[in-house]
């Protein structure tokens, strides 16, 4: 199934009072993160994008860096699958971007930035640009650990996600008043995620009596000018 652009509510901030935007632009200014509530019906987007990932799913490229300890401190670390239209393999790449094409993502993402940029760029105070797309997958036990301001340093760079959950209860964790409290993933929403955030994605795990689990993050990568 081919993802439905024109289920992209067509502008978030018509439908919303002003003091929801300055409550996005708060949350943003604290923890340089924002959830934008219902923006999109993602029902085909749901099926466009495991379609995609099953097509792919023996060429994703693994991206990950194993914890190293260091004066009885553990380092960071992170493990996830990373389908992307820029990779180092030509042949990936183009690989990655018919299929994307295919299933209807590119002009998804396309129709999606179009709609959201400008409610971001209020919210950043910044101008943005899209720039193309990717899809990181995460499969049992799959995380990211703590990480941000030292593990950042292009000030340029923002991420919209949509993040997909498949027979799991999925999540992201900011550090709000010195502790990583938990955002859970909701079909539909947003995920706006700036420069600098101090965040961690937990273990994805299996329902009980499930099936293997799995967490999809449709991303857009924005960049300011």
């Amino acid at each position: 199934m081919v993802a439905d652009a024109d289920q992209l509510v067509a502008s978030f901030d018509t439908l919303r009072p002003e003091q929801s935007l300055e409550a996005f632009r708060a949350h943003y200014a604290a923890h340089r993160c924002a959830q934008l509530p219902q923006v999109a019906d993602v029902t085909e987007l749901r099926v466009a994008a495991r379609s995609a990932y099953d097509r792919l799913r023996d060429e994703p490229v693994l991206d990950a860096e194993r914890h190293a300890e260091d004066d009885g401190k553990l380092g960071y670390g992170f493990r996830l699958l990373r389908i992307d239209t820029r990779a180092d393999s030509p042949e990936h790449a183009e690989r990655v971007t018919t299929v994307f094409r295919e299933q209807g993502l590119l002009d998804w993402a396309e129709r999606a930035a179009e709609e959201l940029l400008p409610l971001v760029g209020r919210i950043t105070g910044r101008t943005l640009r899209y720039e193309r797309l990717f899809l990181l997958a995460y499969r049992e036990g799959d995380y990211i650990g703590p990480h941000g301001a030292e593990h950042d340093t292009d000030l340029d760079r923002f991420n919209l996600q949509f993040p997909l959950c498949y027979d799991t209860v999925g999540a992201m964790r900011i550090l709000r008043d010195g502790f990583l409290e938990t955002m859970y993933d909701r079909d539909g929403d947003a995920r706006l995620l700036g420069p600098r955030m101090w965040h961690e994605v937990p273990p994805l795990l299996r329902l009980p009596g499930g099936p293997d689990p799995l967490r999809l993050v449709v991303s857009l990568r924005l960049r300011a000018d």
